[in-house]
């Protein structure tokens, strides 16, 4: 019994790296013809080449529970057609233990996925946009584009940070408690030191209300100390996308924003999908194996791929519709992306059953 499962083990999990090397290898070429097409001056082919190389470990964790579900089919399917499966069953391997053999595969899997959303992804996302946010920033002027930061009634704009602690192009707008704007700080740099931001080459603008109406006062400094309680970690954490932050960092930053009274859904949303991502490959795994042994057993390869690859992609669809909904409707997010979860694995135990 146990070569049977060993057996089983190595071939689904044999599937999966092929599966995760064809799909790793094709966004990987996707993503450099795309990247360089963002090329400038500034931004050059060497600087595109250091992203994607730096951003591509997250794409390789965003798609390991497609690699878990097309793994396992694919796996599970040359066994079938083999008739090897048949034999194995014959051999008296129950259907549970079998399940259980490409659970395995499965679960290496998630550790994996874990060990990458949470201790190296986030760190390399960082320098990357770091990188090339520095890298497109030339000027310290307000516009469209750069971070926003909220402490308190004050509000940080910035080009740029890198990871040494130094923000690029910095205007700061303060407001008193009835949303009047009471003063606007302009600097070409801030520069972390000792918990606390030295604002360099420094434009402060304080407006006054007076008897003679609203009056301001311009002062041009060399540097000015800036206590707010704002890390050059908090705010590096802004310049990526909530999808590649870490599970522990989308929490800190959640309760920053409940903290200051903004919605924090977005993050709890993406929370939950990190945290539940184990729980999500499972789930196609098992819908994987329930396939085989059921609609699917007398069906051809191409088929049963053609059938993988559709499920998965409803399977992030529905991902997607649940977290929009939940977003407009401000629905719980756990359930909102636990839902599409649980509809899956009930799916996934009800064809198991019905064919056993």
């Amino acid at each position: 019994m146990p070569k049977f499962d060993a057996y089983i083990r190595n071939s689904v999990l044999m599937a999966m790296l092929l599966v995760l090397l064809v799909l790793a290898g094709l966004d990987f070429l996707f993503t450099i013809f795309d990247e360089l097409g963002g090329t400038n001056e500034r931004y050059q082919t060497a600087d595109a080449l250091q992203y994607v190389l730096l951003t591509f470990p997250r794409h390789v964790y965003d798609l390991l529970p497609m690699t878990a579900l097309m793994g396992s089919l694919i796996g599970l399917s040359v066994l079938a057609s083999s008739n090897e499966l048949v034999i194995i069953q014959a051999a008296g391997v129950k259907t549970g233990r079998i399940v259980w053999a490409v659970m395995k595969p499965a679960i290496l899997v998630m550790v994996i996925g874990l060990i990458l959303g949470e201790y190296i992804t986030p760190s390399l996302d960082l320098r990357a946009e770091v990188n090339k946010t520095v890298a497109n920033s030339d000027e310290v002027v307000l516009s469209n584009f750069g971070n926003w930061q909220r402490d308190g009634n004050d509000y940080l704009h910035f080009n740029a940070i890198e990871p040494e602690g130094i923000l690029h192009g910095v205007s700061i707008y303060s407001f008193n408690d009835e949303q009047e704007l009471t003063g606007n700080i302009k600097a070409d740099t801030a520069r972390y030191q000792s918990e606390s931001w030295l604002l360099e080459n420094v434009q402060a603008t304080t407006f006054i209300q007076s008897d003679e109406g609203l009056q301001s006062e311009l002062q041009i400094l060399p540097e000015l100390a800036w206590d707010v309680d704002l890390s050059p970690e908090l705010l590096q954490l802004m310049i990526v996308d909530s999808d590649s932050l870490s599970i522990s960092d989308l929490y800190f930053y959640a309760r920053r924003f409940i903290e200051q009274g903004q919605d924090a859904s977005a993050y709890l949303m993406n929370f939950w999908e990190k945290a539940l991502q184990p729980l999500a490959t499972a789930v196609l795994v098992l819908v994987a194996i329930s396939f085989i042994f059921g609609p699917l057993r007398e069906a051809t390869m191409g088929s049963r791929v053609f059938t993988a690859v559709s499920f998965g992609l409803l399977f992030i669809i529905l991902q997607q519709i649940f977290s929009t909904v939940g977003l407009v409707y401000q629905l719980n997010p756990f359930l909102a992306v636990l839902t599409p979860i649980l509809m899956s694995g009930l799916l996934g135990i009800h064809l198991l059953r019905k064919a056993t």
